[in-house]
């Protein structure tokens, strides 16, 4: 008796049938506009605003800031709002916001890249401010409760890996289009125009469609003792598993934002026209990289492999930071940069493990609220994504770069900035972030015994919900 986004509760069947299948493959086609729109977007906001409109650093800084700081304060009351929507009311508890929500974001989306102006930096920073600003709210609220349904669509921790590792894959081949965008944009604003319009109307359809025939688990939300926002951010900042999670994705995320959305630097450190070529081994590296964690996840803990494969991976990105300062070394560093790629495939595990301190909430205060625990995350994810590209611009700034130069060709001086920017940078955050992870308890012993509380727990709320007398008896 799962809950459909227009509130019917069809006949229930097992997760091995027909029914299962359904649900994955409209949940993971989601993933598409998750890839295209924030694909995109990371690639293009930055050169658009930084670059193509010539914002100076000072608005650029302040821009981030504001931004980073108006949405981080949103994302909990986001996810507080869609924990505790009133589904006999709504029809759903997280449907609603990706069917309805997740057009009006396909729609901010397609108006952000309409120049307010060419030459007004006032007018060009209020454009700045007011699109970022609008875009991730809604972008936050959609991805938020995609996120909070995987526990309703997969029964089992392993199940989660295997359907995040699916999602990366069809966003991957989804994603495709955003390959393109930087040249298309090059090309010319109008035709990128067009082409943020095709994605936009495409988002939307999957968005309203999926939405439709996805259903909830109500057996999972049927608990109404979901506390007050202060209090539940209380109890959120006081789950150590929380803390130490959200520690480690802060400084992943800052690393995030300093990839994607610097693809047009990186690019000139490569033969001209590589921009293309450079994203296609980002994302063509990440999945393999995640496949071979996925299946090193079968036969050892991925808490070891985490840490493990992190420190192989700042450990190459070191060396071929000191291989690409030598003359005529390209090729062994473009190697060495794609090996760090791969292994930094641990990424599939970190959704789910962020799901896992749901888990022990539950075990803990008797109900399920991740859309909380996402929001909360999200406060400092939004910081994180602010500092990222603050940091990317000061080192670029420090080193010469200029912005707004047709057929630039950077100074030596320049060329090592963007190294250390490829390289160092992205590897002292990854350095924090593994400390922080060092302390993250649900692992081992831990992570089996949660594991088995609640798979118990869930099948004896699913039999309370499918006979309320057992309920009352208790």
């Amino acid at each position: 008796m799962d809950i459909a986004a227009n509130g019917e509760t069809p006949d229930l069947k097992t997760e091995s049938g027909n029914n299962y299948r359904l649900q994955k493959f409209y949940y993971l086609i989601i993933k598409i506009p998750f890839t295209l729109m924030p694909g995109v977007f990371s690639m293009i906001y930055v050169y658009f605003f930084w670059d193509y409109l010539n914002m100076s650093q000072t608005l650029f800084n302040i821009g981030m800031i504001v931004y980073g700081i108006f949405n981080a304060l949103n994302d909990p009351l986001l996810g507080q709002w869609s924990d505790r929507v009133n589904v006999n009311k709504w029809g759903s508890r997280r449907l609603i916001f990706i069917k309805y929500g997740g057009p009006i974001w396909a729609i901010l989306f397609f108006v952000m890249w309409i120049p307010w102006s060419f030459d007004n930096s006032t007018i060009i920073f209020i454009h700045f401010i007011i699109t970022m600003v609008f875009y991730d709210n809604f972008l936050t609220v959609v991805i938020l409760v995609w996120d909070a349904l995987l526990p309703e669509i997969a029964k089992s921790h392993e199940d989660r890996i295997k359907i995040f590792f699916l999602g990366g894959l069809v966003g991957t081949i989804g994603g495709i289009p955003v390959l393109f965008a930087l040249s298309i944009f090059k090309a010319g604003l109008m035709g990128f125009r067009i082409f943020t319009g095709v994605i936009a109307i495409v988002s939307a359809v999957i968005f309203y469609i999926s939405a439709s025939k996805l259903r909830e688990r109500p057996e999972l939300h049927q608990e109404k003792n979901i506390p007050g926002l202060f209090r539940s951010l209380k109890q959120c900042l006081s789950s150590k598993s929380f803390v130490t999670f959200t520690l480690y994705r802060f400084f992943r995320v800052i690393n995030d934002t300093m990839s994607f959305s610097f693809m047009f630097v990186y690019a000139l450190l490569f033969p001209s026209g590589f921009e293309t070529i450079l994203v296609i081994v980002y994302a063509i590296g990440g999945i393999i990289g995640q496949w071979f964690y996925l299946k090193l996840s079968e036969k050892r803990p991925i808490h070891s492999m985490i840490m493990v494969g992190g420190i192989i991976q700042i450990s190459i990105s070191v060396i071929a930071f000191l291989i690409s300062l030598i003359q005529g070394t390209e090729i062994f560093w473009y190697v060495l940069l794609f090996i760090s790629i791969l292994m930094g495939g641990y990424s599939v595990f970190v959704n789910p493990y962020l799901l896992l301190v749901a888990d022990e909430d539950e075990m803990k205060f008797k109900t399920r609220r991740e859309g909380m625990f996402l929001g909360t995350n999200a406060i400092f994810n939004k910081i994180a994504e602010s500092m990222g590209p603050i940091l990317a611009v000061a080192v670029l700034t420090y080193f010469g770069y200029l912005q707004n130069v047709e057929n630039y060709i950077p100074t030596e001086t320049t060329l090592f900035g963007i190294k250390i920017l490829l390289f160092i940078v992205p590897s002292i955050m990854t350095i924090l972030g593994l400390i922080a992870l060092m302390f993250y308890p649900i692992k081992g012993d831990n992570l089996k015994k949660l594991k088995e509380d609640i798979e118990a727990t869930h099948k004896e709320k699913k039999k309370e919900y499918l006979n309320p007398n057992i309920r009352k008896e208790t």
